[in-house]
């Protein structure tokens, strides 16, 4: 008896420290329990409405692809991270480079001296700001990088419109600079803007597979 009453104190103490120390838990992200989105051009009217924001192959950089393009580079997928609660600024991690999210954020690259926006992809450890100070490599010279203040615009069917750059006030035009490819996307100030452009940020359906 006095055996099993020993190995009962010990069983007793381990659930003991168990319970007052936790294995600490790793974050991980599920893109299987998450909603992912793309950027789709809405602009009535033009070649590219309706086109998804891709990486154009020739460049690797973000852009609308042309229509005649066979076979169609899939859109690029996105979470949106709220980063702050009383704040309408989000990340958008991509979706397509493994379960590492926080490495392939959405950046707005802001060219100094234009004072245009180009879109990028680029590979941080977190969206926040900070990441570019350690991760210097990660913004080309002569540009000012953010991954962390895009915002949205009203809730329209699950479709969040007017998808901007919180740090600008101009609005996205298409650049038909890939030849035949498509266009590469910029954001310029209102004045002098000849093909404004609004993306919106639509969810992606996801396939539910059928046993029948």
């Amino acid at each position: 008896m006095s055996r099993v009453r020993a190995i009962f104190a010990i069983v007793l103490a381990l659930v003991i420290v168990g319970v007052t120390n936790p294995v600490p838990q790793t974050t991980t992200w599920n893109l299987r329990d998450s909603q992912l989105y793309s950027l789709r051009a809405n602009s009535p009217g033009k070649p590219w409405n309706g086109r998804y924001l891709v990486n154009l192959p020739s460049t690797k950089r973000p852009g609308l692809e042309n229509f005649t393009v066979h076979s169609e580079t899939p859109p690029l997928k996105f979470l949106p991270i709220r980063l702050r609660d009383n704040d309408n600024k989000y990340a958008l991690r991509g979706g397509g480079w493994g379960n590492y999210l926080s490495r392939a954020p959405l950046a707005a690259l802001t060219n100094n001296a234009t004072r245009t926006v180009t879109l990028k992809i680029v590979y941080l450890p977190t969206p926040l700001r900070e990441s570019f100070e350690t991760q210097t490599d990660a913004c080309p010279g002569g540009y000012d990088c953010t991954a962390d203040q895009w915002t949205l615009g009203g809730l329209d069917y699950d479709v969040y419109r007017d998808f901007r750059f919180g740090g600008f006030r101009g609005r996205w035009e298409p650049f038909k600079d890939v030849d035949k490819e498509g266009w590469h996307v910029h954001g310029k100030g209102n004045t002098g803007i000849q093909h404004p452009l609004q993306f919106d940020l639509v969810p992606v359906i996801k396939v539910v597979a059928r046993i029948d």
